[in-house]
């Protein structure tokens, strides 16, 4: 049912005012209910009212321990005899350290499209907004009402679901994790969750799963690099934690020595830089390498180009409103010409997959369609492998790289996905759904999905 709750003034301390239609909904009448709002609950002495409304139910301002109380409509359940009044959703979009503003908070509008059939508290928030000790987050709420929707400040209780789109520091991340445990989802802290390193431990395993990953050893010193290249003809030096291909490098032997290429990623640039190490010099370059970061040497695949520029793919892998993996959509990002990545960004452009598999590839339309099926099923295998590994992770991008012979490579899973891709590749349908998704799921994780407005 839904309905306005709204924060009582000069009335009985902790109690919760119904009229007596809403009282009809107990099985018995009580005399006291436990009342849930968001992470925050109560027990409120039951007061029947004759002058609120019919949709509305009232609380002691005393007992909401200084929460907003935004005035939006809610759902309100009676379940095991206790009110729960939701949904409460939040979504972490300001990195500690950083200051929320209402011109970041207005980048989420796109993502409040579902509203409608939420309801409800919807807050935006920063990292240092949160005070768990406290159970308080200061942020930004979703406000429907008036001639235009926009945003109003408030104080509010941990809530039901957590979308992180920021990092949290380790303390934060801890304790939102003991009170929320999986309705806290893409959820790990800084450097704490999977890196390329776990992401080959935890997939290779699988055998479906293994033929599909670019051969990958941790490096550790010249051993692992020499061993690497005594399979393959070139093999790439990755950061684990790093993304958008900073930091890449691809080697190559060359004489005696080696030949290390560095992507460079300004647009009127060469597409690379070459360094020149000799073999006496270069376990002295992998140990600087390794003062700076934690690589691993992966596999070169020889990528398909379209002219020269490289060609992979991003699957758009997101958890839907049944709480089941889905595929939202697969875009083909092409590279800077003759470069060595295919970030897109750095002069090349992004197109919709399907496109770029019959036109780049030259595949008829059934066969790109039974691949990008094909690549939906590995990346779906192992989004499901993620989920077994613990944390909740459902909103990812997936980058898998089609060879020219075909052959399907999951080369790296993007948990901070940029959803703004879709744009790039003049896919607003998609992009509009894929915001929309990450709200869709946390409400079915707060329990109130299936309550009627």
């Amino acid at each position: 049912m839904a309905m306005y709750v709204k924060k009582l003034n000069q009335v009985e301390t902790n109690s919760l005012h119904v009229n007596r239609a809403f009282l009809r909904k107990f099985a018995a009448s009580p005399s006291t209910v436990k009342v849930h709002f968001g992470a925050w609950s109560k027990q409120l002495k039951v007061r029947v009212s004759s002058s609120l409304p019919s949709d509305t139910i009232g609380i002691s301002a005393q007992s909401l321990e200084g929460y907003t109380l935004p005035p939006v409509k809610y759902k309100v359940m009676v379940k095991g005899g206790d009110v729960h009044i939701g949904p409460v959703l939040g979504i972490v979009a300001i990195k500690p350290g950083a200051a929320i503003t209402l011109d970041k908070v207005r980048n989420y509008n796109d993502y409040l499209r579902p509203y409608p059939s939420i309801q409800g508290l919807i807050y935006v928030c920063g990292a240092d907004g949160i005070s768990t000790r406290a159970g308080k987050i200061s942020g930004y709420y979703y406000s429907p009402t008036g001639a235009k929707p926009g945003w109003a400040y408030g104080t509010f209780p941990l809530p039901s679901a957590l979308y992180r789109r920021a990092a949290l520091n380790p303390p934060t991340y801890k304790a939102l994790k003991r009170v929320l445990g999986n309705r806290l989802f893409n959820g790990y802290f800084l450097g704490d969750h999977f890196n390329k390193w776990k992401l080959w431990r935890w997939l290779s395993p699988n055998a479906a799963i293994r033929k599909h990953l670019p051969h990958t050893q941790k490096l550790q010193s010249r051993k692992e690099l020499d061993d690497m290249l005594s399979r393959y003809n070139a093999v790439y030096l990755k950061p684990t934690m790093e993304s958008m291909a900073r930091g890449i490098i691809k080697a190559v032997r060359s004489g005696g020595g080696y030949q290390f290429i560095y992507p460079e990623n300004n647009k009127k640039s060469s597409p690379y830089r070459t360094v020149s190490v000799g073999a006496n010099e270069v376990a002295g370059y992998i140990a600087n390498l390794l003062r700076e970061h934690q690589y691993i040497v992966q596999q070169g695949i020889e990528m398909k180009r379209q002219g020269s520029r490289g060609i992979d793919f991003r699957v758009i892998m997101q958890k839907n409103e049944h709480l089941q993996w889905s595929c939202t959509g697969v875009i083909a990002r092409f590279g800077k010409k003759n470069g060595i990545v295919t970030n897109f960004t750095s002069a090349g452009f992004a197109s919709k997959g399907l496109n770029a598999l019959q036109g780049s590839y030259g595949y008829s339309r059934n066969k790109a369609l039974a691949l990008q099926q094909r690549m939906i099923e590995i990346c779906t295998r192992a989004c499901r492998i993620f989920d077994a590994k613990g944390g909740n992770y459902a909103d990812i991008g997936v980058d898998v790289m089609v060879d020219k012979n075909g052959h399907i490579y999951v080369l790296e899973v993007n948990i901070l996905p940029d959803h703004h891709l879709a744009l790039y590749a003049k896919q607003r349908d998609l992009y509009l759904k894929q915001v929309a998704k990450p709200l869709l799921y946390a409400n079915a994780l707060s329990g109130f999905a299936k309550s009627k407005g």
